[in-house]
């Protein structure tokens, strides 16, 4: 008899929609391990807050099948809701970057073992402004490129889909004159970008932020102000490589607040979290220390 149930949301539409195709393998996984698999199959954007609605005591995990914008959906309204269940995450999306760094893998069946495995762990979550996410929250040209690349290019070329669109967005880059705020001191300047970091990994780059642990209590800022374009570059090759940043126009330092607000631009913009379009600027982050618990490897 299967007393115990988890949850299994999943997005159809996610990445190359290869979790469709081995749903029936993952009940078997889990109704092996003695579980009740309730599923939930989303049919529209924003549409997960439904699958949760039947969450009671007799539930023991959530897990979601998508990319990093469906685990981030998920742990925002889990956070709203007050629901303390860990959280399984399947790499089904364009994009995985937590996941992966959670240790599970592209390969479905091994990421269900895993989880399985019931290792969890409590980690931080951010929130800017009233939304939690979980990995990165990204503002200027960067979320702008990811703004501007479709859907369907994504999930046809990955990673590529933003190389092509970033080549695109070269003519169009403007510095944004901002002010950052941490809970030390006041940052003014002009900025191409910046990266608030949870985790070491975006953009489906390992180790960009060095010192990042998703325990620590700290987010990892990386702020790219304006400067010689050859020398940003090959800066920025470094950092994609993991490797130690040494320029003067790249700020990295770590904080558990940050408040930024664009001073030279009337229009509203957003800031992108996790993939996806977030909240508009003025933004205010805070840290959310073991706020979340996640089945890792």
């Amino acid at each position: 008899m299967q007393n115990k149930k988890v949850k299994l949301i999943y997005n159809p539409a996610a990445g190359d929609k290869s979790f469709n195709s081995y749903l029936d393998k993952f009940l078997k996984q889990f109704q092996t391990a003695g579980f009740k698999v309730d599923i939930y199959r989303s049919m529209e954007p924003g549409d997960f807050e439904a699958g949760l609605e039947n969450i009671d005591q007799s539930f023991e995990a959530v897990v979601v099948a998508g990319g990093d914008g469906s685990a981030s959906e998920i742990v925002d309204l889990l956070q709203k809701k007050n629901i303390d269940l860990p959280l399984g995450i399947i790499p089904a999306g364009t994009a995985n970057d937590f996941a992966t760094f959670l240790g599970m893998t592209k390969n479905i069946e091994n990421s269900v073992k895993r989880i399985l495995d019931w290792k969890v762990k409590e980690i931080d979550v951010g929130k800017v402004n009233d939304r939690y996410f979980l990995n990165v929250c990204v503002g200027g040209i960067i979320s702008q490129i990811a703004h501007g690349t479709e859907t369907e290019m994504k999930n046809r070329l990955g990673k590529v889909a933003y190389y092509l669109q970033g080549l695109k967005e070269l003519p169009n880059i403007k510095a944004m004159e901002l002010e950052i705020e941490t809970s030390q001191k006041i940052i003014e300047g002009d900025f191409l970008g910046f990266f608030i970091f949870n985790s070491k990994d975006a953009g489906g780059f390992k180790n960009i932020a060095r010192l990042a642990s998703i325990d620590d209590g700290l987010f990892d800022l990386l702020a790219v102000k304006t400067g010689n374009i050859l020398k940003l570059s090959s800066a920025a090759a470094d950092l994609f490589n993991g490797k130690e940043i040494k320029n003067e126009n790249l700020i990295y330092l770590q904080d558990n607040y940050f408040k930024i607000t664009i001073k030279n631009n009337n229009l509203e913009q957003h800031c992108d979290i996790d993939g996806e379009k977030g909240p508009a600027f003025p933004l205010e982050i805070k840290l959310i220390p073991s706020a979340q618990k996640v089945f890792t490897a």
